[in-house]
């Protein structure tokens, strides 16, 4: 046993290292291949924006009015009710006759059927080249059509999805997301696009999709539990590409309480999970390939979340036991020097998208000790999700959001 307990902890001191190393590398990948990011499209494909919305009436007048900022021209928005309860569809309505110039459809369902089911109804009646999908709590950056579409180099680019940046910072915890999206998730998602050539899951607050594409696939499944990182598996699964445009910008709403943030994180974890199950067996008789290292990556990290467990129990009872308590001075100069070079790394990429405050980089110090918490917890959380519940569902729910 003694062997063994010495591999759980040599994989849970080097596993967050060894991540953090191929995150700070696929990102300055990245960085090199800013060709692809930096080129103006001169695309002009039909593009419609999708949004789906359910008791929206405190957010959906804001994610509309950014549409009149967008610089591209040829693009036409489709608004879909699932039978709201509240002033959502009034207000929409209200929003079509101030702007007679954009092109506006509201589809207003019969029943609630939940988010990915109204997301099909909708696609149906498009005929746009593209699809936009984004959620209405979200705004878009002006000139984020363009750099969506610079991505779709080739015929085989089913999805293209851009970078959230978190807006409502009056919170620690919105603070802690804020330096979270810039730091370590646009870090991850640079790695995978330049080492797996494709991402992990689009992002379903700002997705392009080609419209061949999402009905190549029929479409979003209604029983996922995540719906945008489904639908990203069931391309990958199709042949179809799924890649990463940083300078794609989206301004979102964040969790402002730890009830509500890890309800979100652990939907996440699930939908994470669901996919696993649902794609290791496939990926893995296509030959060992760039979507097999994306799934054992996810493995990894649930197996790592339960060694961490092991771990501490371990280091806990031995203190006690021993009345002594020590840390690994070499770890953690590594934990500290990786951080350093990754928070310099995410800030400089940033460029000042984010508009990051000497207030939001107060919370430095805590930004990398929540990220690797939050993935503990919702980690084991999620696995016992799927193991224990049978009702996996795309049902809305009433989320938790700043203003």
């Amino acid at each position: 046993m003694v062997p063994f307990f010495n591999v759980v902890q040599l994989y849970t001191a080097y596993y967050p290292i060894i991540m953090t190393i191929v995150w700070i590398m696929g990102s300055w990948v990245s960085g090199l291949m800013t060709h692809r990011a930096m080129i103006k499209s001169d695309s002009q494909a039909k593009v419609t924006i999708l949004l789906a919305m359910f008791n929206e009436e405190y957010t959906i007048g804001t994610a509309l009015n950014s549409l009149s900022y967008l610089t591209y021209e040829n693009f036409d928005v489709v608004v879909v009710d699932d039978k709201s309860e509240d002033e959502s569809v009034t207000i929409v309505m209200r929003w079509m006759t101030a702007h007679p110039t954009i092109k506006t459809r509201l589809i207003q369902l019969p029943e609630n059927v939940g988010k990915a089911a109204a997301l099909n109804e909708a696609i149906k009646v498009i005929h746009a080249d593209f699809v936009l999908a984004t959620d209405a709590d979200a705004t878009l950056a002006p000139g984020s059509i363009q750099q969506l579409l610079a991505s779709v180099t080739n015929d085989r680019i089913g999805a293209v999805t851009g970078k959230p940046i978190v807006r409502n910072r009056t919170t620690l915890l919105g603070r802690l997301q804020a330096l979270e999206y810039v730091v370590i998730i646009d870090r991850i998602k640079r790695a995978q696009d330049s080492f797996y050539g494709g991402i992990m899951t689009v992002a379903g607050v700002i997705s392009l999709y080609r419209t061949d594409a999402l009905r190549d696939v029929g479409g979003f499944d209604s029983a996922a539990m995540t719906e945008d990182i489904d639908i990203t598996w069931r391309l990958k699964k199709n042949n179809w590409q799924v890649h990463y445009n940083p300078k794609a910008l989206v301004y979102i709403l964040v969790p402002e309480t730890l009830k509500g943030f890890f309800k979100q994180r652990t939907r996440w974890s699930v939908g994470g999970l669901e996919v696993l199950l649902r794609n290791i067996s496939w990926s893995w008789k296509q030959g060992f390939s760039a979507q097999t290292l994306l799934l054992l990556d996810m493995c990894f990290s649930h197996i790592w979340a339960w060694f961490y467990v092991m771990t501490m129990t371990s280091f806990i009872i031995t203190s006690f036991a021993t009345r002594t308590f020590s840390l690994p001075g070499v770890i953690i100069f590594l934990y500290v020097l990786l951080f350093i070079i990754m928070f310099i790394q995410g800030i400089r990429q940033d460029e000042k998208q984010s508009h990051l405050s000497k207030r939001d980089l107060f919370e430095l110090p805590f930004y990398s000790i929540f990220y690797w918490s939050t993935a503990l917890m919702t980690a084991i959380m999620s696995q016992f999700v799927v193991i224990f519940s049978k009702d996996s569902n795309g049902k809305w729910t009433s989320p938790d959001r700043g203003r």
